[in-house]
């Protein structure tokens, strides 16, 4: 089985702006107080972006509970940073707009945490009531509507990103959970950057869904990642005396570099030529130093790929 169901992969992402503007460190616990605080109406959640904000915004949580409804938790059982990716693509590329719920328990009824995500977006952080179970359902489907991805809670401290992604060709629903913080020591995260450097962290959740007809459209469903100039970029990985890392499948690619620009060139794999082969996808990075960001390389129609690039608040 080329994936196991409870399948983690790890990342660090501690970044944001550097200078006199540095984001405080993301504290889940603060993220819980302002969700409890908030004044909304009920059913309203946070809106996804594409692009999303180098700090958490407030968020909230349902309101009073209707009559027939349990009451809702209370603001001290929300804890954790969850941060949700929708990047499903079903066949001819058809995508869906979804909803993130924590279902009701027996004692407390449900929460919407995200609302209306589409294809391409991500979520802010928002947190969760502890012992919820968080699903991904369709756009309007209500918190009973059909599972389509259970997505890992995150506990006290830990800060995960999920992606909401394909494990095929059919659509079959994949959602890996990327830990950027763990204080138990799951995922594991991968380490901060160097000092002095910032770390970007690919990872391609569903190019090998489309091995075949990206192989025929680009080459290959897997990349060496170079650095524009012809030549493969050094990974973090090779400066432990590994062979580098094929971006593709559950295999990520880590980067510890200086701060500057720089663009990031896709090369299908395999390949005699390596980074010396036209790239199929050009990604530019701004580094900054003590930072981190997530690249995520995905296809929704099978002929191209596309890169999500993601910063994340210092933690």
């Amino acid at each position: 089985m080329r994936r196991a169901a409870a399948l983690v992969v790890a990342a660090v992402l501690l970044a944001a702006c550097g200078g006199s503007d540095e984001a405080e460190p993301l504290d889940p616990a603060e993220i819980a107080r302002q969700q409890a605080a908030a004044a909304r109406e009920p059913g309203t959640a946070p809106a996804a972006t594409s692009t999303p904000a180098s700090s958490p915004s407030t968020v909230a949580v349902d309101g009073a509970a209707s009559p027939d409804e349990l009451p809702p938790p209370d603001p001290v059982a929300f804890a954790g940073a969850n941060r949700i990716v929708n990047l499903w693509a079903g066949p001819g590329g058809v995508t869906q707009v979804v909803d993130v719920w924590a279902r009701r328990t027996f004692t407390n009824g449900p929460v919407l945490l995200v609302e209306d995500l589409e294809y391409g977006e991500a979520s802010d952080y928002v947190a969760a009531p502890a012992n919820h179970s968080i699903v991904v359902v369709g756009a309007d489907a209500g918190p009973d509507g059909t599972e389509l991805a259970g997505v890992f809670n995150a506990d006290e401290g830990e800060q995960i990103t999920t992606v909401f992604t394909n494990d095929d060709d059919a659509g079959t629903v994949w959602a890996p959970a990327l830990y950027e913080r763990s204080p138990r020591g799951n995922g594991p995260p991968p380490e901060p950057p160097s000092d002095g450097n910032g770390l970007v962290y690919l990872y391609a959740p569903n190019t090998a869904s489309f091995e075949s007809s990206l192989t025929l459209a680009l080459g290959g469903a897997a990349f060496f990642v170079g650095d524009g100039s012809g030549t493969c970029i050094r990974q973090r990985i090779e400066d432990d005396g590994f062979a580098a890392s094929i971006l593709g499948g559950t295999q990520n690619v880590q980067l510890d570099l200086p701060p500057g620009p720089y663009t990031l060139t896709l090369h299908p794999w395999p390949s005699p030529d390596a980074c010396a082969q036209p790239s199929v996808l050009d990604v530019a990075v701004e580094v900054t130093a003590g930072s981190a960001m997530l690249v995520l390389v995905s296809s929704r129609d099978g002929q191209s790929v596309q890169a999500l690039t993601l910063p994340t608040p210092l933690v």
